[in-house]
């Protein structure tokens, strides 16, 4: 009877095993550092729209418009100036019946045109250009490291869920790494073998 008793936890200990093996640690270490690294590249494309949403929302706090609306604005302020001169030649042609008109073929006369309506053109671009350079100041001080516009948009940029999330991603990828590298030192030998 006591023979059989001593073999029963014998044969339950040879069929149960001793626990995972190194070999097996190391590789499920490796697929969770694979999993997890597969996540964080799945997480990657928000944290890049992330940036720019950032950059975006930085901009429009500062400037009061995004590049794309500076831009717009410029183009539709240029768009009226071509349309008043365009507007004012046109009144030219249709002066007062009283006042002498100057010939159709007078160059002088098309020259003095064409010179005030480059300096009305020149003077609008001017003023409708200003708010695009200013945008155009502010995201180059956002990428510029230490200026109070970057440490704005780092402070945006972090806030963001998609950011967060991507940065505990990566933490998990860290963990995961140090678990493999732990893992492969107690392998014999300290090199895994040929795996699945």
């Amino acid at each position: 009877m006591r023979n059989r008793l001593f073999l029963l936890p014998a044969m339950l200990m040879l069929l149960a095993g001793c626990g995972q093996s190194a070999q097996e640690k190391y590789d499920e270490a490796v697929d969770n550092m694979t999993r997890m690294q597969r996540r964080l590249d799945n997480l990657r494309p928000a944290y890049d729209a992330a940036k720019q949403t950032a950059t975006m929302q930085v901009c429009k706090e500062i400037t009061g418009s995004t590049p794309e609306e500076s831009q717009l604005g410029m183009l539709k302020e240029l768009t009226g100036t071509a349309d008043e001169i365009s507007a004012d030649q046109a009144a030219d042609v249709k002066a007062e019946p009283g006042v002498k008109k100057k010939p159709i073929g007078d160059a002088d006369a098309a020259i003095d045109s064409l010179m005030a309506a480059e300096k009305k053109m020149g003077e609008k671009s001017a003023a409708a250009s200003t708010s695009v350079l200013k945008v155009n100041d502010v995201l180059n001080k956002i990428k510029t490291p230490g200026t109070p516009e970057n440490k704005r948009f780092e402070e945006v940029f972090n806030a963001l869920p998609e950011v967060e999330a991507y940065n505990r991603q990566a933490e998990r990828v860290k963990d995961a790494k140090e678990d493999v590298e732990d893992a492969k030192k107690d392998l014999p030998g300290g090199e895994p073998a040929e795996s699945k």
